[in-house]
């Protein structure tokens, strides 16, 4: 991708043959040149510039869980999106304990969003009778 240009400012000065009502418009370009220039300069966020929402949870498997929807209890959340969910990403998720330890097996998430309310019918790869924080990205 190109470089931004070092230009990032219209000053009274650089129009200097305008009429004076420039003046007024000058201002208002500035403003939206230095948010288009801040955001395209790395400062892009999902929540501020893409339909999203990150949400964080706190939950238990069962002791019985084996990696199977049958040993699974669903977690659900309401999302505040004004659209039904079109991808629900697992951004982190960590085992709660005194001993911490990585997760070692893959992960994976079965999700649906109905009525805006978004049920996760499944996470693999964890350990039963585990306390565990979990993070999504709803968009």
């Amino acid at each position: 991708m190109a470089a931004l240009p070092p230009i990032k400012r219209i000053m009274r000065e650089d129009v200097k043959e305008a009429p004076k009502w420039i003046e007024k418009i000058i201002y208002p370009v500035n403003l939206f040149m230095d948010a288009v220039y801040s955001s395209l300069n790395r400062n892009l966020t999902f929540t501020e510039n893409i339909t999203s929402q990150v949400k964080s949870l706190s939950f238990e498997t069962k002791s019985s869980y084996d990696g199977t929807a049958a040993n699974w209890d669903d977690l659900l959340f309401i999302h505040n999106l004004p659209i039904l969910a079109k991808g629900c990403l697992l951004l982190q998720i960590q085992e709660i304990s005194d001993n911490y330890n990585p997760i070692e097996n893959s992960v994976f998430i079965n999700w649906i969003d109905i009525n805006r309310t978004i049920t996760i019918n499944l996470i693999t790869g964890l350990t039963a009778s585990k306390k565990y924080n979990i993070t999504f990205l709803v968009f």
